[in-house]
């Protein structure tokens, strides 16, 4: 059994950061370096065997993490100072744009997708079951679809945390969660076939 506690104040992306080291609020495994790129194309699905104590967060969160140091895109969007009109303009559209240019960093680790789940919702957004202190359930749930290549010698990693500071309500930190690692396992649609990570 391995366990954390909730906190509401580091974002996701500070969470994943080195994933070999302890942090007391995730839990973050790895796969082992990849031989070969490996593509990822579809929605990927996480089965946890957990267990919730004090606190109020009831959010369950899966990072699922590109880690290996590459050139990697991060949605900010650079424009130029030239507009390009593409054709007449109409009222309330000129037709003219200014170009953009998508940013690129060099960095460690990237987040691909993420999926989230309120642990009193586990088996239907519609109704609402309480769970008992201290006891484990089995929670399932699928991480937002995407389409991402793990460059040979990359490790696909998986972090598990409570709170997403930009996506989940921010509820008084401080809930334990205790995770069962040989009861948890994700299932990626890699192209070729499905991988099981445990």
């Amino acid at each position: 059994m391995e366990s954390f506690v909730d906190q509401s104040v580091r974002t996701a992306e500070l969470l994943a950061e080195n994933a070999e080291a302890t942090d007391p609020n995730r839990l973050a495994y790895l796969s082992a370096p990849l031989t070969r790129d490996t593509r990822l194309s579809g929605t990927p699905e996480i089965s946890v065997r957990a267990s919730f104590k004090g606190g109020r967060s009831p959010y369950l969160t899966a990072l699922l993490v590109d880690y290996g140091t590459d050139a990697r895109a991060y949605g900010d969007v650079v424009y130029g100072d030239t507009p390009v009109c593409y054709g007449q303009g109409v009222a309330g559209d000129t037709g003219c744009a200014r170009l953009a240019e998508h940013v690129t960093v060099t960095a460690p680790y990237k987040i691909i997708t993420r999926g989230w789940i309120d642990v009193r919702n586990r088996h239907s957004a519609s109704r609402t079951d309480l769970l008992r202190e201290g006891r484990f359930y089995n929670f399932g749930f699928d991480l937002q679809p995407n389409d991402h290549v793990f460059k040979a010698g990359h490790r696909i990693g998986v972090v598990l945390l409570s709170t997403d500071r930009d996506f989940t309500l921010r509820l008084p930190p401080g809930t334990g969660v205790s995770v069962e690692p040989a009861r948890t396992s994700v299932r990626l649609p890699l192209v070729g076939g499905r991988s099981v990570l445990r």
